[in-house]
């Protein structure tokens, strides 16, 4: 018989509450709490059999950390002898990097996550709470190994940046993010300066945590938790209210500590966590610059550039124009403008379909531009409609050149042409109107040609 996530649930609960209602310091105590562990275990691995996740190592060591963990806390309540209690200790340190490394796979499960980004929002928050553990919550009666201090910290982080993480919102998931809460406050009270006794609220919260995620794995949303989104995460607001309070952070503790007298003693980490977030938070800054850079000349290129030919669109072509009339005019040089069509184009799309409509388009533009010059630009304004800039030809140099475009045609295609040369005072519109009408006399006399003028046609 298999157990539903709301079967566990409801097991799990009453069992952490008659745990609760157990007498501590017995042998009783430590295996109710040992039972309750190892039932979590087999349903989360059961579940995972189950449900085939496309990543079932997450889950595996989600279950080897409880495992690790339940057994140094059972050791530690049977043990009379120190180097019993020195080995739970170490199956208690075993357990971070195990949970850790779950916590990091759901996380690089839910987004495609930027390793470098997930780093340094990890160093930030770190810092800041590295920072107050030091100095607020630990202070002089700071006596737990540094190990647990940096475990606790790491299994902050990750669940931080898992919760402000975009991704699917499943049940799973938020039986997840419940879970890592607990865990996260059953740690923090088992490695407090004062730990509460076997039985506390320590113990509680460690149970109900394993119970959420065999709970988790046993929903069927849990496969949806190591699939990755089709697109990257955006820097949500939660992130960067997240970031925001980890960098606040150390201006606060300095605050306390002056205003409780103690900067004196505690101006070395302050310092260097300040320093630190400084360093962080600049690399984080440039990061954003460089993604916002690379996305503007993204927009810039979409905004004026044809998506199929890779050409100058209409837009980039209304702006060169008026500018290249300019220059003309400053310096003396002669300006020709050419406006090209294919020549049968819809039959061509109607005998070999659109896709082989695109090829062709594609690779003219391609064949044009290596028979194009630098300073020359190749525009397709729309369709199997193109444009060609001349400056500094002659209207016999530019015929050459549009005729050389028409060589280099490919499949053995040709267009019609019209080639209109700037007198200096016409617009930007009236010379294209004028190459336009030069391109539709070409089409009219026969097409396969170039018109320079109305009635006379170059082949």
């Amino acid at each position: 018989m298999e157990i539903s996530w709301r079967m566990w649930l409801g097991i799990g609960g009453v069992a952490t509450l008659a745990y609760a209602l157990l007498p501590g310091g017995t042998r009783w105590h430590a295996g109710a709490y040992a039972l309750i562990g190892v039932a979590s275990i087999v349903v989360l691995v059961r579940a995972v059999r189950r449900h085939r996740p496309h990543h079932p190592s997450t889950w595996h060591a989600f279950a080897a950390a409880i495992a690790v963990w339940l057994a140094g806390a059972v050791l530690d309540r049977l043990a009379v002898e120190a180097p019993w209690t020195q080995v739970s200790m170490a199956l208690a340190l075993i357990g971070y990097p195990l949970a850790c490394w779950a916590l990091f796979s759901l996380l690089r499960g839910r987004a495609r996550v930027d390793d470098r980004t997930a780093l340094l929002d990890g160093g930030i928050i770190a810092t800041g709470l590295g920072l107050v553990y030091w100095t607020v919550l630990r202070g002089d009666a700071f006596t737990i190994e540094v190990a647990f201090t940096v475990g606790d910290i790491a299994l902050f982080v990750l669940v931080a940046l898992l919760v402000t993480t975009p991704g699917a919102g499943t049940v799973s998931y938020r039986l997840m993010v419940s879970a890592m809460i607990s865990m996260a406050v059953g740690d923090i009270l088992l490695v407090s300066p004062q730990p509460p006794h076997g039985g506390g609220p320590a113990d509680i919260a460690l149970l109900a945590s394993n119970t959420l995620v065999a709970a988790a794995a046993a929903h069927p949303s849990m496969r949806r938790l190591t699939v990755p989104l089709a697109r990257p995460p955006r820097f949500v607001r939660p992130r960067l209210a997240l970031l925001g309070t980890a960098i606040l952070l150390p201006p606060g503790v300095s605050l306390y500590l002056g205003a409780t007298g103690r900067i004196a003693d505690e101006w070395l980490p302050t310092g260097i966590a300040c320093a630190l977030l400084l360093l962080l938070v600049t690399l984080r800054m440039a990061g954003l610059l460089h993604r916002v850079e690379s996305e503007s000349a993204w927009l810039e290129r979409l905004a004026n550039h044809d998506a199929l030919t890779g050409l100058a669109n209409r837009r980039r072509w209304d702006d060169r124009l008026p500018a290249a009339m300019a220059r003309s005019e400053v310096s003396g040089t002669s300006l020709i403008v050419g406006l090209i069509d294919l020549d049968h184009f819809k039959r061509y799309n109607d005998t070999h379909g659109h896709q082989a409509g695109d090829e062709l388009l594609s690779r003219a533009a391609v064949a044009w531009l290596m028979n194009l010059r630098d300073d020359d630009m190749l525009a397709r304004l729309g369709g199997e409609e193109f444009a060609v800039l001349l400056a500094g030809h002659s209207m016999a140099e530019a015929a050459a050149v549009l005729e050389r475009l028409m060589a280099a045609t490919p499949q053995g295609q040709t267009f019609s042409a019209g080639l209109a040369a700037w007198d200096g005072r016409e617009s930007p519109e009236d010379l294209l109107r004028r190459a336009d009408e030069l391109m539709y006399a070409a089409k009219r006399a026969g097409r396969a040609r170039i018109t320079t003028k109305q009635g006379v046609s170059l082949v």
